[in-house]
């Protein structure tokens, strides 16, 4: 019997426009990780400017430290993005959340994105819709450790309130399944921005920042995951596109993932914020350029500065 998995692997190339290829440049990574990994004010600025000018659609990026909040992440983000934006003042680029174990009851942890939407040319923002476990490392018995991260309920709501009130388009990071049926309440109710898209977790061995292969999270990177993602959201009473992000996964050898989403209108991020493999440290150009590859092979375009902005909906 054919289920609704099998429509998709089954399904013919089709896309409705160019493919959208984001560069996401640093995260919670280490120069341990991976030597080419921009973890200063200079190098961010530098990756960013570089990824942008080689195509990018948008730059997503994490500043100096995780533990920030509100005024003094600001402070702290606009350290690299005075220098990007006084070379590049119309890039599409967006921060990360904060450390969540940091915030005070009534903080949400996007503050200081409504701060950068004034100040730094921030359009677009993150909402993670759920709390999960990033295993990072075991002992030597095989117990795993590593912090705790998302948002709850009450965070979750005030953040999509604030990102409202300012018609800012949300990414949508979902890395459950369990992440995608929270944020898909409120697209149901209509209380989704224009320009809002999905952004569907696939996570390898080595998990969100790991470097050992003790990924316990999320969905594997396969086309199965992806099918069931794309099928969770057919009957969304509003209909957002859709990337997929591949986490930990390896050497990335197999783009059968990246070549499927391409087909069938998705679109990419990619980065060093993503990728982890002991044995291969790529720059965060090489995987833009990887990627924008793979979609010249599929025969999709890829999209200029002006059409990423246009799937945002940003004027």
């Amino acid at each position: 019997m054919a289920t609704a998995l099998d429509k998709y692997a089954d399904m013919a190339p089709t896309w409705d426009g160019p493919v959208v290829i984001e560069s996401h440049i640093n995260g919670v990574r280490s120069k341990a990780m991976n030597p080419h990994t921009p973890t200063s004010y200079e190098e961010i600025a530098e990756d960013a400017i570089r990824c942008w000018e080689a195509g990018a659609g948008a730059i997503h990026a994490h500043n100096t430290s995780f533990d920030l909040l509100g005024e003094n992440a600001v402070k702290d983000y606009r350290r690299t993005w005075d220098t990007v934006l006084a070379r590049h003042p119309d890039i599409t680029w967006y921060p990360t959340t904060c450390n969540n174990l940091r915030l005070l009851p009534e903080e949400n942890g996007l503050e200081h994105v409504a701060l950068l939407h004034e100040q730094a040319n921030v359009r677009i923002a993150c909402v993670d819709t759920g709390l999960t476990l990033f295993a990072t490392e075991q002992d030597d018995e095989g117990y795993l450790s590593g912090p705790e991260f998302g948002f709850n309920y009450a965070r979750v709501a005030s953040q999509w309130r604030m990102l409202r009130e300012r018609n800012i388009p949300m990414v949508y990071g979902v890395y459950e399944p369990g992440h995608l049926r929270h944020a898909l309440h409120y697209v149901d109710k209509g209380l989704s921005t224009p320009g809002s898209m999905w952004d569907f977790y696939l996570i390898g061995d080595y998990g969100l920042t790991a470097m050992e292969p003790i990924g316990t999270n999320g969905m594997k990177p396969s086309l199965e995951s992806l099918y069931y993602y794309l099928w969770m959201i057919e009957e969304a009473k509003v209909r957002h596109p859709w990337y997929i992000s591949i986490w930990g996964q390896g050497a990335l050898d197999d783009t059968a993932i990246l070549r499927r989403a391409i087909e069938l209108g998705g679109h990419i991020k990619t980065g060093l914020e993503l990728f982890y493999d002991p044995d291969r440290n790529p720059t965060n150009l090489e995987l833009l350029q990887q990627a924008q590859e793979i979609a010249r092979e599929v025969g999709r375009p890829v999209a200029t500065h002006d059409e990423a902005r246009a799937l945002y909906q940003l004027s």
